[in-house]
Parts: C-alpha cells; sequence; structure tokens
C-alpha cells in the first residue's frame, strides 16, 4: 500500500531522518512510503494514496480547506494515522481536534506517567500491557509509550489500549481508532514509539504493533470488528491483560476483517461511478454584495500586508481563507477586483505621466537657484539692513559703529550654530519617530499573529 506522511506542518517526526527504521520496517512488509512536504494539503495529492500520517505537528495549525481535503479522503476509503506527544494541540500550538472532531474524537492536553510500570529508569516511558482483542493488537504482549497524551473517544469509537490503573490518570486511552465513510481513523498518544532512539521502536513489541496498525488500516474497510461484549478490566495480576471490544452498532460497517482490497476499491469506483455530474454554476452577485465584499476584502488584503509574508501563494491561500471567515467567495470576487486594480494602474500611470510633463515644463521655466543658502541670504538681507541704520544714524560715533558690527557678526554666527544644532534635533527626532513606527507595526503584527 502506498503511505504519504506529512511534514508541510513542521512535524517532529520526519520520516526518512529520525524515523527511518519505521520507513524500512514498513518497506520490508511490502508498503511504499513518500512524504508530503509541498504545502498546503490537497485532496488531488494525497488521493493517490491509501493511508495519511502526521508524525506530531508542532507550531502549524491546518486551514478549513485543508481539513475538507482530509475529511474527503477518509470519506472516500482512505485512513489517516495520526501519531501525537504529550500536551496535545495546547502544549504543541497545533489545531488536530479541529479535524478529529468530525471524527468523534479529541487528543487530550496532558502527560501520562506511570510510576510502577516504566522503562529506561524515567516515569514518562510507561509501559502499556492492557489491550482490546483486535486484529491491530494481536500477538501485542506489551508496548512503551514516550511522553504520550490520552485520547477520548465516543462509544461508535474502538479502543485499543489503555494504560493501567496505577498511571496517572489512571486508565486512559492511548490507542484508539474509528470508521467515517468508507474509511480508518487511528490516533495514538506518542509519537516516539515508533522513532529511531533507544526509546522508540526497538522496545518492547513497538515495531510489532507499528506493523499490525499499518497492515490492518492499509487493507480493512473502516469500523470492522468483532460482535464482543467489553469486559471491565481486572487488577493486574498478570503482565498481560487482553480486554474485549464493546458491541458495535448496527450502524457500523461490516462485521468481517479480512475483507479483500479489491472490495474496497470496487466500492471507491462505485461510488465515482454514482457521483452525478453536477455543472458548476456560481450564483450572480448583486451590485451592493460586489460592493460590500470588494471592501471586505481590500480590508483583509490591508491587514495580511501588515504581515510581510513573502510567498504570493501563501497570501492568496490565507486571503482565501479569511475571507471565507467573513462570509465572502475570493473566487466570485476576484474577476471585480482584477477590473478595479486595472483601471487603478492605468489611472496612475496616467497621472505619472502628466505630472512629469507639468514638472518638466515648470522646470524649464524656472530660473537657476544660487549657490547660496537661503538662510544665508536672508543673513545676509538682514546684516545689510543694520549696517545702512547705523551708517544713517549720525549720533552713532564710528567706534561704535565698529563695536556694532563685531557684535552682528557673533550674533550671525550663534544664528547659525543654533541653526545646525536644530538640524541635528530634527534628524534625531525623525529617527525615533521612524523606530516607533516600525516597533508599532511589528507588535500589531504580532497580535495578529496570535
Amino acid at each position: 500500500m502506498k503511505i504519504l506522511f506529512d511534514e508541510t506542518q513542521k512535524e517532529r517526526g520526519i520520516i526518512f531522518d529520525n524515523f527511518r527504521k519505521l520507513a524500512e520496517t514498513l518497506e520490508e512488509s511490502g508498503h511504499q512510503i513518500k512524504r508530503l512536504d509541498t504545502f498546503p494539503i490537497k485532496y488531488s495529492e494525497i488521493s493517490k494514496h491509501d493511508i495519511f500520517v502526521f508524525l506530531c505537528p508542532d507550531g502549524s495549525k491546518l486551514y478549513g480547506h485543508e481539513v475538507k481535503a482530509l475529511l474527503r479522503f477518509v470519506d472516500e476509503g482512505g485512513s489517516i494515522a495520526i501519531f501525537a506527544n504529550a500536551g496535545g494541540d495546547r502544549g504543541l500550538n497545533t489545531n488536530l481536534n479541529t479535524l478529529l472532531k468530525h471524527f468523534k474524537m479529541e487528543i487530550v492536553a496532558n502527560q501520562l506517567f506511570d510510576y510502577k510500570n516504566f522503562d529506561l529508569k524515567l516515569e514518562s516511558n510507561l509501559v502499556v500491557s492492557k489491550f482490546f482483542d483486535h486484529p491491530i493488537t494481536e500477538g501485542i504482549k506489551g508496548i512503551t509509550l514516550v511522553s504520550s497524551c490520552s485520547i477520548t473517544i465516543d462509544k461508535s469509537g474502538i479502543e485499543l489500549a489503555r494504560t493501567s490503573a496505577d498511571s496517572d490518570p489512571p486508565s486512559s486511552t492511548v490507542l484508539a481508532m474509528t470508521s467515517y465513510g468508507l474509511g480508518t481513523v487511528l490516533v495514538c498518544g506518542s509519537y516516539l514509539m515508533l522513532s529511531d532512539l533507544k526509546s522508540g521502536l526497538k522496545l518492547r513489541d513497538n515495531k510489532k504493533l507499528a506493523n499490525n496498525i499499518f497492515n490492518f488500516i492499509s487493507v480493512a474497510p473502516s469500523g470492522e470488528t468483532e460482535d464482543v461484549t467489553k469486559e471491565e478490566p481486572e487488577p493486574e495480576t498478570q503482565s498481560v491483560t487482553t480486554l474485549k471490544q464493546p458491541p458495535v452498532p448496527e450502524t457500523h460497517t461490516p462485521d468481517k476483517v479480512d475483507t479483500p482490497i479489491s472490495i474496497v476499491q470496487e466500492l471507491k469506483q462505485e461510488m465515482k461511478i454514482k457521483e452525478p455530474k453536477v455543472e458548476k454554476t456560481e450564483p450572480k452577485l448583486s451590485k451592493d454584495d460586489i460592493y460590500s465584499a470588494i471592501a471586505i476584502i481590500q480590508d483583509l488584503e490591508k491587514d495580511i500586508s501588515e504581515l510581510n509574508i513573502e510567498d504570493p501563494g501563501y497570501r492568496d491561500i490565507l486571503l482565501t481563507d479569511m475571507a471565507r471567515r467573513k462570509g465572502v467567495d475570493y473566487s466570485q470576487v476576484l474577476p471585480y477586483l482584477e477590473k478595479i486594480r486595472e483601471k487603478e494602474k492605468r489611472k496612475s500611470e496616467t497621472s505619472k505621466k502628466q505630472i512629469d510633463k507639468t514638472r518638466r515644463m515648470d522646470e524649464s521655466s524656472i530660473p537657476s537657484p544660487t549657490p547660496a543658502d537661503k538662510f544665508e541670504q536672508e543673513v545676509l538681507i538682514f546684516d545689510e539692513t543694520l549696517e545702512e541704520q547705523i551708517q544713517s544714524s549720525s549720533q552713532v560715533p564710528a567706534v561704535s559703529q565698529h563695536l556694532q558690527k563685531s557684535d552682528l557678526t557673533e550674533v550671525v554666527d550663534a544664528i547659525k550654530e543654533l541653526k545646525n544644532s536644530v538640524d541635528v534635533l530634527s534628524a534625531n527626532l525623525i529617527h525615533l519617530m521612524s523606530e516607533l513606527v516600525l516597533e508599532i507595526k511589528e507588535q500589531k503584527g504580532k497580535k495578529r499573529m496570535f
């Protein structure tokens, strides 16, 4: 089967890097391994594979259109496997629960410990030996979960493994699966249990469990379980406890586990054939709706421009998603926006040409400026005026005139020094204001991102 490992969500687990042994194990079992490193997640890409895997996304969130692509993928028979980590969405700043809520599952934001049953002298490497009766847990005596969180599911889901009564929190679900359409979704609380580390794939039956997981979800339609009753877990008197699966509702898909692959493929093909061909007809927008939508888009473009995102493709995806949240279909508004932008561009070019032409005409009529500074010219005029007044005054002796000329020179020099000081102060103030504006924009951008 074809297994696609995601690397668009800043995953901690990289299949051909720190999870190379897992890749080798799966390839030995006959699976084809590939990785997805081109953003965003698209249905056209993942639909070419049978299983899509998340190995602990970190600091990245799925967009609405990506969630829709994943839902369609599972609905048509694909499988999704999610391996999480302690802290869940809250600790890793992710939103996998946005996807899992459609499957009535949730990754809990906690960390599990077991102070009696653990490996490598770490209580966070808890040993799990309680399993439900299922092909995935067949032959599994014990596994070691490394830095794991717990999982919640509703009654329609299938619990596969849980911690002991001595764990903290006690008796927590750590491995579960459910069905959606023709597909399967499996969630595990620990991704490190499959890594190349010493506390990873080599511990206990971790490697065998990995093989069981991928072999089962790659072949069987989702929701296939045995019709057995659930028993309450007994006190740990043995190292291994097998729990029977609760009865499956009648709405579940068939009971048999060994359904051939061909039947699944036939079902997929049948769905494609029965899908009616509906011609896409975009509803026409009224003039008021168009103006309102354009105003919303333009406001969003201003907000996005403040984030200084260089990748135009990422900007378009972000704008489309933000517009959808505002109730605006960006694809319908785009043709009108392009017409407006083209008009503004032509208008701007025409205005620029007219300004350049006017400027050239004005420059030709302006006399050449004298090299003297305007401020110095004003000082010289002031100097000449005072000199004329001094000379015309018959009451002022010649010695007094000489002294006044000396005093005037000092005043002029003082004024020039004052001007230089004001210029320096103005430059410093402008620089300070620029720094403040940039800092405010940066803080504003951070607030928008968070």
